[in-house]
């Protein structure tokens, strides 16, 4: 018998863990047999943030599965090929049946990308190397995830480029958060580039110090520390229209200096300055204060008093995490936040399962898709006003009000037998009104002795604590303030002045940042944004995958400047304003609109400025490749048959 044909233990160990819904679209490319695709072998929908590894099929079905699997697999490795291309028609009946969904087929050239198809990049990748008379270069700020990819995607297309990091590493957001919980709240699985995916994630939810490994290795792989210049910070940025170049000013450890590159790329993203709020005594606290992106990890929180400020998403992480080693933790809350269960959340992936992700073909793929739909354009009906609704008060739609019930039941059945903590942790906003949360253990941990949930406001910080508006000095050790981001000061403190003197941030203010696509701004040639105004996603789902399709579309613009001879491009004012006026009335129509929201992500004036209202599916398509007619160009020469 062939060795490859033996019984493997523990491949059969393995499959007796695999994911099931997966593994019937595994048998679809092992076999080629679309008959997997039956209702027989159709799995259950994820519900509840559960997505039980069995699909909800019945045992008998389970064991064809495994045993199907397990045969088809030995033959694969025998030599069987797979199969692995399908009519659209096909692929589209394979999404429906992994997700248990009806998809809108829109999602098809999409969903081929993400399940590794179709090559993302194909908008741009060719083998040919434009002339050395035309070559860009670019200088990129920023060395987190967006920074890193941008900088990969570069060196494929083999344009120089240059990193400004003002941190000691890369990693962004997971170099500067160290606080005591610290993790990802969307899948691992998803939470890293669909280029360069790690089979072996240690927790299906995983923790920072995992996922700025990750990014370390994916910068050593591609070698890009050796063009990342650390401690460095860029403060200005002046357009010179005569030779069409970025004179780019830094502050470093050797002091000023300048770089000159015709592209800007910022990478800086809409979370990077942390927002502490203006609270009196607040500099008269006699022990350690921090913010949770500014987190001092010399400070041992084991037997200490602890308070800490705001109820976001880090809070949710930090309070937890604390509540086990200190003496006592207080938390103050200005609003309640929903959060939804998540059973994978602190379950470690087994060795089994990485198994199943490094050996099976398209194990992976498919187990990451049927997180990508669920975490992503599912949810994104939810967030539509319906003005019919009569109960605007609670809800906005026939579904999001299920969301709420389903919500409130979870909230209560946790806090039974607590009123008190039942009103203090139960919303009095529709769901998705703000950040939807992941419960790790939060509402079990207002339950426990050493915590306090407080909900009056906040009037001053004393030497020794925290005093509320019901006179009651609440004392502490340690203040962690877990306020959040000042997210609308987009490229803040960086000053960018662009064509005729355009200073930028005196058309944004503070705080009404815009951009055509979050993307590119006009009469700012050349310079364009990751993870921009308006790109933020507030229906759950990848940052990750937002900017890589961002990147592909600055990366396909850059192949067309090459291939032209183009030497500069800024997105006209009309196409520019037009995107804007869009964007406000989709969002005139969702959520974050409703009357009585306050969220960070509306400006002082109540423009939503931070997220994109749009199915990640409509702005791939907007994304897919630029079209030059939006765009001020300017060539180096006039192409040849161009009038």
């Amino acid at each position: 018998m062939p060795e490859s044909s033996r019984p493997d233990p523990q491949l059969r160990a393995a499959l007796e863990q695999a994911h099931l819904p997966t593994l019937v679209m595994v048998l679809v490319h092992l076999t080629g047999d679309l008959r997997w695709l039956d209702e027989r072998y159709r799995p259950a929908p994820p519900r509840g943030g559960q997505d039980p590894e069995d699909g909800g099929f019945s045992a008998e079905v389970q064991c064809e599965l495994r045993e199907a699997a397990e045969e088809a697999i030995l033959a694969w490795r025998l030599g069987k090929p797979l199969r692995t291309e399908f009519t659209d028609a096909e692929l589209h009946r394979m999404m429906c049946h992994s997700t248990a969904e009806d998809i809108d087929p829109a999602t098809v050239p999409m969903a081929a990308e993400e399940i590794g198809l179709v090559d993302r990049d194909a908008t741009w990748r060719q083998p040919t190397v434009p002339p050395a008379s035309d070559r860009l270069s670019a200088i990129i700020i920023g060395a987190g995830l967006s920074g890193i990819c941008t900088a990969i995607k570069l060196d494929a297309m083999r344009i120089p480029y240059t990193v400004i990091e003002r941190a000691g590493d890369v990693g962004g957001t997971w170099y500067a958060n160290r606080y005591p919980g610290a993790g990802v709240d969307s899948p691992s699985h998803l939470y890293q580039y669909s280029f360069e995916q790690y089979p072996d994630w240690p927790e299906y939810f995983s923790k920072r110090d995992e996922i700025q490994a990750y990014f370390g290795r994916v910068c050593d792989k591609y070698d890009v520390r050796r063009h990342i210049r650390f401690n460095t910070e860029v403060t200005r940025a002046v357009w010179h229209e005569d030779d069409a170049q970025w004179e780019v000013h830094l502050q470093g450890p050797n002091g000023p200096e300048t770089l000159r590159a015709p592209i800007v790329i910022s990478a800086v993203g809409l979370l990077n300055r942390p927002s502490i709020p203006n609270i009196p005594g607040a500099d008269s606290f006699n022990g350690p204060a921090m913010h949770t992106a500014t987190w001092d990890t010399d400070v041992d929180l084991t037997g200490k008093r602890v308070a800490v400020i705001g109820t976001g998403a880090s809070a949710m992480q930090l309070v937890p995490a604390a509540a086990e080693v200190a003496e006592h933790v207080t938390v103050f809350q200005r609003s309640a936040q929903w959060a939804v269960p998540m059973h994978n959340y602190k379950r470690a992936v087994s060795d089994e399962v990485r198994y199943l992700m490094r050996h099976v073909p398209f194990y992976a793929a498919w187990y990451r898709y049927r997180q990508f739909w669920t975490w992503n354009d599912k949810i994104h009906p939810q967030l539509q006003i319906d003005p019919d609704w009569t109960h605007p008060q609670r809800s906005i739609n026939a579904a999001n009000d299920r969301t709420r019930e389903f919500l409130t039941n979870y909230i209560t059945s946790i806090l039974a037998g607590r009123p008190d903590l039942i009103e203090k942790c139960v919303p009095t906003y529709p769901p998705y009104g703000k950040r939807m949360l992941l419960d790790n253990g939060w509402f079990e941990t207002m339950l426990r002795d050493n915590v306090d949930l407080v909900t009056e406001k906040i009037t001053e910080i004393t030497p020794n604590g925290v005093l509320t508006a019901d006179g009651v000095e609440h004392r502490a050790d340690v203040l962690a303030y877990a306020t959040g981001f000042d997210a609308h000061k987009v490229l803040y403190p960086i000053e960018i002045i662009g064509r005729g003197g355009r200073r930028l941030h005196a058309e944004w203010g503070e705080d009404d940042a815009r951009a055509y696509l979050g993307i590119t701004i006009p009469d700012v040639p050349n310079f364009f944004c990751v993870f921009g105004p308006n790109t933020a996603l507030g229906h759950g789902g990848s940052i990750v995958f937002h900017n890589e399709i961002q990147i592909r579309y600055i990366m396909a613009m850059l192949r067309k400047m090459l291939d032209r001879s183009i030497q500069s491009v800024a997105v006209r004012q009309d196409v520019h304003d037009d995107y804007n006026r869009r964007v406000d009335e989709a969002h005139a129509e969702m959520i974050w609109s409703h009357r009585g929201m306050s969220t960070w992500y509306r400006n002082r004036s109540g423009r939503v400025v931070s997220l994109s209202p749009w199915r990640l599916v409509d702005y791939w398509h907007m994304t897919r490749e630029p079209d030059l007619d939006d765009f001020v160009v300017q060539y180096r020469r006039r192409p040849a048959g161009r009038q």
